[in-house]
């Protein structure tokens, strides 16, 4: 009778300890997390992920490796993400223009940003500045559009890649005043700086982050914020609106998703986390000294958000002749 108890005792001892151990092991997160920028290296996208990356590992106690995986103006990283395990291990960092505008623009990115993906957290606005060298001979963004008039095909734009934010601004810039701009992509607003540094192409337009820098040291000379106001870090800088365009008004946003179908718990330890880390002191300190502006929006505001966004720019796109849907 005893060996009877025993054994069952010690059975019973061994799948507590098989249990423990298998919630212990199943616990999130227990390894490192693959943080995706759909996007280049040295971009906006890029350098927003790693201004808060750092901090997110601290808090979640285990690496965030940020990902570039270019292709497809940010289609091909945001289908990688989409289709990767929905474990947690695998988030997306990226742009409002590539969940929002580049689905209704481009018949390749078939995925739906509120079906095939779950908002955590929307982290702020990175404003957009059209630039050309100092000797361009433009000098005003009036300028710009009075010598695309007049020089039809002649001016080449570089973008960090078809649907970004500066792209889109364009497309709509040239197809309300009837211009003809050589666009000529990139993948990432790193690499069209170099672009137009080096003097392959005559103007550029990308967010003060890959920009600002240059401004200040007069390597690029500023025509006009892609803002509803002016940006405090260059208040001598006019909005679009100021120069007589206020259409071209698209301000690009940064976000991170979650493949749609992960847990609820996952979703519930990550949530919070990545609100301590956007509300940081330290976190805010490096995005205004990188010209962003942190702007948090909780999973429900972030949602209603994407929203608003979709309803607007679809139409925007629609009434200027440049949706594919």
């Amino acid at each position: 009778m005893k060996r009877g108890r025993l054994y069952w005792l010690i059975c019973g001892l061994t799948f507590l300890f098989f249990l423990v151990g298998a919630q212990a092991q199943e616990k999130y997160p227990n390894r490192t997390i693959e943080l995706v920028v759909p996007y280049g290296p040295g971009g906006t996208n890029d350098i927003t992920a790693r201004i808060y990356s750092e901090k997110l590992a601290q808090t979640l106690k285990v690496p965030v490796n940020v990902v570039n995986r270019p292709g497809g103006g940010g289609i091909q990283g945001t289908f990688y993400v989409a289709r990767a395990k929905k474990d947690g291990y695998t988030l997306l960092s990226t742009t409002g223009s590539n969940m929002v505008i580049v689905p209704v623009i481009t018949a390749e990115a078939t995925y739906d940003t509120l079906r095939d993906f779950i908002p955590l957290a929307h982290f702020g606005f990175v404003p957009s500045v059209f630039v050309v060298r100092p000797d361009s001979p433009i000098t005003s963004f009036r300028q710009l559009v009075e010598y695309a008039q007049k020089n039809p095909g002649q001016l080449r734009n570089a973008v960090g890649g078809f649907g970004t934010g500066s792209y889109c601004n364009l497309q709509i810039l040239c197809a309300k005043n009837n211009l003809n701009i050589n666009t000529i992509p990139f993948k990432s607003g790193a690499e069209t700086v170099t672009a137009l540094l080096g003097g392959h192409v005559d103007m550029t337009s990308s967010g003060f982050i890959s920009l600002g820098a240059h401004i200040k040291a007069g390597k690029v000379r500023p025509l006009a914020v892609v803002s509803k106001n002016r940006h405090p870090n260059f208040p001598n800088i006019p909005t679009t609106a100021e120069e007589g365009y206020p259409y071209v008004n698209y301000c690009e946003w940064i976000g991170v998703f979650a493949p749609a179908g992960m847990p609820q718990p996952i979703s519930d330890v990550l949530i919070p986390v990545l609100e301590k880390v956007f509300k940081d002191p330290e976190v805010i300190e490096r995005a205004k000294g990188a010209d962003f502006t942190v702007d948090y929006k909780n999973p429900q505001e972030f949602r209603k958000f994407i929203e608003s966004e979709n309803l607007t720019w679809g139409k925007v796109y629609k009434d200027a002749g440049l949706s594919v849907r």
